[in-house]
Protein backbone atom coordinates (compact mmCIF):
# COMPACT_ATOMS: atom_id res chain seq x y z
CA UNK A 1 0.00 0.00 0.00
CA UNK A 2 1.35 3.49 -1.17
CA UNK A 3 1.84 5.76 2.27
CA UNK A 4 -0.10 8.99 1.74
CA UNK A 5 2.77 11.02 3.26
CA UNK A 6 5.47 9.86 1.49
CA UNK A 7 3.48 10.38 -1.61
CA UNK A 8 3.10 13.97 -0.57
CA UNK A 9 6.71 14.23 0.25
CA UNK A 10 7.64 12.95 -3.43
CA UNK A 11 4.98 14.90 -5.09
CA UNK A 12 7.38 17.93 -4.38
CA UNK A 13 10.07 17.17 -6.25
CA UNK A 14 9.42 17.91 -9.58
CA UNK A 15 10.36 15.35 -12.66
CA UNK A 16 13.73 15.90 -14.78
CA UNK A 17 14.04 14.00 -17.98
CA UNK A 18 17.33 11.75 -18.79
CA UNK A 19 19.00 10.56 -21.47
CA UNK A 20 21.99 8.58 -21.55
CA UNK A 21 24.10 5.10 -21.40
CA UNK A 22 23.34 2.85 -18.53
CA UNK A 23 24.31 -0.93 -17.70
CA UNK A 24 22.67 -3.84 -16.25
CA UNK A 25 24.09 -7.52 -14.99
CA UNK A 26 21.61 -10.57 -15.22
CA UNK A 27 21.32 -14.08 -15.38
CA UNK A 28 22.40 -15.95 -19.40
CA UNK A 29 19.33 -16.91 -21.16
CA UNK A 30 16.69 -14.21 -19.41
CA UNK A 31 15.56 -11.43 -21.45
CA UNK A 32 17.34 -8.06 -20.92
CA UNK A 33 14.32 -5.99 -21.02
CA UNK A 34 12.72 -8.13 -17.93
CA UNK A 35 12.03 -6.34 -14.63
CA UNK A 36 10.13 -9.57 -13.30
CA UNK A 37 12.69 -10.52 -10.78
CA UNK A 38 12.36 -7.07 -9.08
CA UNK A 39 8.81 -7.33 -9.40
CA UNK A 40 8.46 -10.64 -7.62
CA UNK A 41 11.42 -10.31 -5.24
CA UNK A 42 11.29 -5.93 -4.70
CA UNK A 43 14.56 -4.28 -4.89
CA UNK A 44 15.98 -1.13 -3.56
CA UNK A 45 13.26 0.99 -4.68
CA UNK A 46 10.17 -1.26 -5.39
CA UNK A 47 9.00 -3.78 -2.89
CA UNK A 48 8.17 -7.61 -3.30
CA UNK A 49 5.01 -8.29 -5.43
CA UNK A 50 4.70 -4.72 -7.15
CA UNK A 51 5.56 -3.73 -10.21
CA UNK A 52 8.49 -4.37 -13.15
CA UNK A 53 11.92 -2.55 -11.95
CA UNK A 54 14.75 -3.11 -14.25
CA UNK A 55 18.08 -1.69 -11.98
CA UNK A 56 20.42 0.03 -13.91
CA UNK A 57 23.90 1.77 -13.46
CA UNK A 58 25.13 4.27 -15.11
CA UNK A 59 28.41 3.20 -15.40
CA UNK A 60 29.86 -0.60 -15.57
CA UNK A 61 31.61 0.00 -12.66
CA UNK A 62 28.97 0.60 -10.59
CA UNK A 63 26.59 -2.40 -12.25
CA UNK A 64 30.03 -4.56 -10.76
CA UNK A 65 30.29 -3.13 -7.66
CA UNK A 66 26.52 -3.97 -7.28
CA UNK A 67 27.03 -7.00 -8.62
CA UNK A 68 29.98 -8.01 -6.02
CA UNK A 69 27.54 -6.54 -3.54
CA UNK A 70 24.56 -8.59 -4.40
CA UNK A 71 27.23 -11.49 -3.68
CA UNK A 72 28.84 -10.62 -0.02
CA UNK A 73 25.22 -9.96 1.22
CA UNK A 74 24.31 -14.08 -0.01
CA UNK A 75 27.68 -14.77 1.61
CA UNK A 76 28.77 -16.21 -1.32
CA UNK A 77 31.16 -15.65 -3.98
CA UNK A 78 30.98 -14.16 -7.01
CA UNK A 79 32.09 -16.89 -9.06
CA UNK A 80 29.12 -18.34 -7.90
CA UNK A 81 27.08 -16.76 -10.05
CA UNK A 82 29.26 -16.45 -13.08
CA UNK A 83 28.64 -16.71 -16.47
CA UNK A 84 26.53 -13.22 -16.04
CA UNK A 85 25.93 -11.00 -19.12
CA UNK A 86 26.28 -7.79 -18.79
CA UNK A 87 23.95 -5.52 -21.15
CA UNK A 88 24.55 -1.70 -22.10
CA UNK A 89 21.23 0.67 -23.17
CA UNK A 90 20.51 3.86 -24.56
CA UNK A 91 17.81 5.37 -22.33
CA UNK A 92 15.68 8.34 -23.22
CA UNK A 93 13.15 9.56 -20.31
CA UNK A 94 11.15 12.39 -19.84
CA UNK A 95 9.91 11.99 -16.23
CA UNK A 96 12.48 10.81 -13.16
CA UNK A 97 12.93 11.20 -9.96
CA UNK A 98 16.35 13.03 -9.20
CA UNK A 99 17.64 12.21 -5.73
CA UNK A 100 21.34 12.54 -7.12
CA UNK A 101 20.99 16.70 -5.67
CA UNK A 102 20.82 16.29 -1.84
CA UNK A 103 18.39 19.47 -1.88
CA UNK A 104 16.09 17.28 -3.62
CA UNK A 105 16.74 14.53 -1.06
CA UNK A 106 15.88 17.33 1.19
CA UNK A 107 12.83 18.49 -0.24
CA UNK A 108 11.62 14.75 -0.37
CA UNK A 109 12.68 14.01 3.59
CA UNK A 110 15.10 11.24 2.46
CA UNK A 111 17.80 11.37 4.83
CA UNK A 112 21.18 9.99 3.64
CA UNK A 113 21.48 7.23 6.10
CA UNK A 114 18.76 5.88 4.44
CA UNK A 115 19.90 6.00 1.13
CA UNK A 116 22.93 4.29 1.87
CA UNK A 117 21.71 1.67 4.38
CA UNK A 118 21.13 -1.67 4.03
CA UNK A 119 17.64 -1.76 4.80
CA UNK A 120 14.79 -0.21 2.35
CA UNK A 121 12.70 1.09 5.05
CA UNK A 122 12.43 4.78 3.08
CA UNK A 123 13.37 4.01 -0.21
CA UNK A 124 11.17 1.14 -0.89
CA UNK A 125 8.27 3.35 0.00
CA UNK A 126 9.74 6.13 -1.95
CA UNK A 127 9.88 4.50 -5.19
CA UNK A 128 6.80 3.03 -4.41
CA UNK A 129 5.22 6.94 -4.17
CA UNK A 130 7.27 7.73 -7.24
CA UNK A 131 6.00 5.21 -9.33
CA UNK A 132 2.20 5.88 -8.10
CA UNK A 133 2.78 9.56 -8.98
CA UNK A 134 3.79 8.29 -12.68
CA UNK A 135 7.72 8.59 -12.53
CA UNK A 136 9.41 6.99 -15.51
CA UNK A 137 11.38 6.00 -12.38
CA UNK A 138 14.15 6.85 -9.63
CA UNK A 139 18.04 7.95 -10.46
CA UNK A 140 20.18 8.20 -7.22
CA UNK A 141 23.43 7.17 -5.45
CA UNK A 142 24.57 3.62 -5.50
CA UNK A 143 24.46 2.08 -2.00
CA UNK A 144 28.07 1.03 -2.98
CA UNK A 145 28.68 4.51 -3.51
CA UNK A 146 30.28 3.86 -6.35
CA UNK A 147 28.02 5.52 -9.09
CA UNK A 148 24.57 6.78 -9.65
CA UNK A 149 21.90 3.79 -10.36
CA UNK A 150 18.72 3.72 -12.38
CA UNK A 151 15.60 2.02 -11.16
CA UNK A 152 13.20 2.27 -14.46
CA UNK A 153 9.57 1.49 -14.08
CA UNK A 154 9.13 -0.09 -17.42
CA UNK A 155 4.95 0.35 -17.01
CA UNK A 156 5.38 3.76 -16.40
CA UNK A 157 7.16 4.89 -19.75
CA UNK A 158 6.05 7.34 -21.60
CA UNK A 159 5.42 7.45 -25.00
CA UNK A 160 8.43 9.61 -25.87
CA UNK A 161 10.43 7.19 -24.21
CA UNK A 162 12.74 4.66 -25.05
CA UNK A 163 15.14 1.68 -23.58
CA UNK A 164 16.89 0.19 -26.42
CA UNK A 165 19.70 -3.03 -25.41
CA UNK A 166 23.01 -1.52 -27.57
CA UNK A 167 25.04 -4.54 -26.76
CA UNK A 168 25.39 -7.62 -24.23
CA UNK A 169 28.50 -9.12 -23.52
CA UNK A 170 29.06 -12.26 -21.08
CA UNK A 171 31.18 -11.92 -18.01
CA UNK A 172 33.06 -14.76 -17.12
CA UNK A 173 36.17 -13.79 -14.93
CA UNK A 174 35.55 -13.10 -11.26
CA UNK A 175 38.46 -10.92 -10.90
CA UNK A 176 37.39 -8.64 -13.23
CA UNK A 177 34.33 -8.21 -11.32
CA UNK A 178 36.13 -8.51 -7.19
CA UNK A 179 38.51 -5.72 -8.06
CA UNK A 180 35.98 -3.56 -9.03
Amino acid sequence: MVRADVVARVDRAAPTSFRGTAFRHFAPGRHPLSGDGARIHGGRWNPPNSFSTLYLGLSTGVVLAEFARMAIKQGRDVADFLPRSLASYDVTLEAVLDLRDPSVRARIELADADLFSDGHHETRPTGEAAHYLGFEGVIAPSVTQSGDILALFTDRMRSASDLVVQATELLTDPLSISAT
